[in-house]
């Protein structure tokens, strides 16, 4: 260790040393800057999804104002495959056929028992009606089968 530090005059070792502190903290304070822009960062992104929370819960009493005065709201076809699929049941068949006032729909899914519970659930928060009949559920090797009628008044589309 032939360092000749300490025989240099006392200024330069004392430059020395606060260079070398100042670049300790340049490089600290560079890393709090990097941690605190991350976490702001976060901080938006939170922001944004209790924007979109907010949203969809406007949407909600929205709907649920507008339904007020029919009480409860006509799911469509569309709708109906979107909730089938949002909670994981598969659709094996779909009849559609019209009688006097009333429009039935034959409907036969796959699935699990906790799912179609969830997807009745979910309809029913959503202020949908429905009209079950001729409610069956068979088990099918690792799957329920699952058939029921839907029912649907002329008059209420």
């Amino acid at each position: 260790m032939n360092s000749d530090f300490f025989y240099r005059p006392i200024w330069q070792q004392y430059g020395v040393c606060i260079l070398c502190c100042l670049a300790f903290f340049a490089i600290v304070y560079l890393f709090f800057i990097k941690d605190i822009q991350q976490q702001a960062m976060l901080k938006a992104n939170l922001y944004q999804q209790k924007i979109t929370e907010t949203k969809l819960l406007q949407a909600k009493v929205n709907r649920y104002q507008a339904s007020k005065n029919t009480l409860y709201s006509v799911i469509s076809e569309k709708e109906l495959a979107q909730v089938f699929e949002k909670n994981h049941l598969a659709l094996r068949s779909f009849k559609h056929y019209q009688a006097d006032n009333m429009i039935n729909w034959n409907i036969e899914l796959e699935g699990q028992f906790g799912d179609f519970i969830n997807l009745i659930s979910s309809l029913t928060n959503d202020f949908y009606f429905l009209d079950f009949q001729n409610l069956k559920i068979s088990k099918q090797e690792q799957q329920l089968q699952i058939m029921f009628t839907l029912l649907f008044k002329k008059g209420i589309e």
